[in-house]
């Protein structure tokens, strides 16, 4: 696949998920479609749970919004970086227990994408959840618990 339709495909995805419309999201997706996003812990294997993910996702954030800065391809892969701007839900089931500030946050994310069949066949999402915590104005230890079930694990040596 060339470089171009890459990013055709990463921009329509990008597009259709800033407008949080799940349907045209996933028109952009193969059938195996697998989204890894691990600051979340999140792997949504497939269209069905995409959809559920998208969905939740959504209602957690729903001013969601992701802008390429740059990207680089080849013929198999494609990597782009940029801005995810978003404002955590007060309502969010992701924020139970949490009270979020209502501001807006901006982060830099990363986004690596894999291609089958003129589809996007992964998607593995980077962003730094401590970012999203502080700038929503709840303790990152509340997000570890409410995303991952535990408080954050010192690192060992």
């Amino acid at each position: 696949m060339s470089p171009e339709r890459m990013y055709e495909l990463a921009t329509g995805l990008g597009a259709a998920k800033n407008r949080q419309d799940v349907a045209a999201a996933l028109t952009f997706m193969h059938d195996r479609f697998e989204l890894t996003s691990p600051a979340w812990g999140a792997i949504a294997r497939g269209k069905e749970e995409n959809a559920a993910l998208l969905t939740h996702f959504f209602a957690g954030y729903p001013d969601y919004e992701v802008c390429f800065e740059g990207h680089v391809a080849d013929d198999e892969h494609f990597v782009g970086w940029g801005t995810v701007r978003m404002t955590m839900s007060a309502g969010a089931a992701d924020a139970k227990g949490l009270s979020p500030n209502g501001r807006p946050v901006v982060i830099p994310v990363t986004i690596r994408m894999t291609f089958e069949d003129n589809l996007i066949a992964s998607e593995h999402f980077m962003c730094d959840l401590a970012q999203i915590a502080a700038q929503s104005g709840v303790s990152i230890d509340g997000m570890w618990e409410n995303v991952f079930g535990m408080s954050p694990q010192p690192a060992t040596a």
